[in-house]
């Protein structure tokens, strides 16, 4: 089991609390996700603080651990997006066939009330209404991050629901909309 960091190290980090949530916030740009991201680093300080060299101050260290925790940040939210497009994509691009975009959108609109209230609603304003995420979350009194992430799980709920409901891709071919949603 590692050696717990020396207690200068966690006050030196503790003291300067604001100024790295500071230097996180003008890089990200959300306060409660810089928070979220201070918070990682400091369990990652703490529980790697026995690596620090001797010739190396505990500052220029976090700060070093401070950008690897955005790096790792970034790419995550950049690989979300990217399969959130590639869903979306997949799933609601249907080749200019109007019959199979109103089927959808009825099978879609007809699952939106078996959602949380407010996965249907950043749903509805997204993909039905054409708004942009940063907009529909200020509509809804979240941040445009938030709405990013509950977005995210929306379509992944909506997604399974419409493939236990239609099964996969059946909407392209027929649609019983007439069925009673469960």
């Amino acid at each position: 089991m590692p050696t717990p960091p020396s207690s200068d190290l966690t006050a030196s980090l503790l003291a300067q609390r604001h100024v790295f949530k500071a230097f996180l916030k003008a890089r990200i740009g959300s306060e409660a996700e810089a928070e979220d991201l201070l918070q990682d680093a400091l369990v990652k300080a703490l529980q790697h603080g026995t690596e620090i060299r001797e010739d190396e101050k505990a500052v220029a260290w976090f700060y070093r651990l401070l950008r690897n925790v955005m790096v790792d940040y970034v790419r995550s939210r950049q690989a979300a997006r990217r399969r959130d497009e590639a869903w979306t994509r997949e799933s609601f691009t249907l080749a200019g066939d109007p019959e199979a975009e109103r089927q959808i959108c009825g099978c879609f609109e007809r699952m939106l009330p078996t959602l949380k209230p407010a996965h249907a609603a950043l749903l509805r304003r997204v993909e039905l209404q054409g708004e942009p995420v940063s907009a529909a979350a200020a509509e809804l009194g979240m941040t445009a991050n938030h709405a990013s992430v509950t977005l995210h799980r929306a379509r992944r709920e909506l997604r399974l629901k419409l493939e236990a409901f239609c099964g996969d891709c059946a909407c392209l071919e027929r649609c019983d909309c007439d069925e009673p949603v469960g």
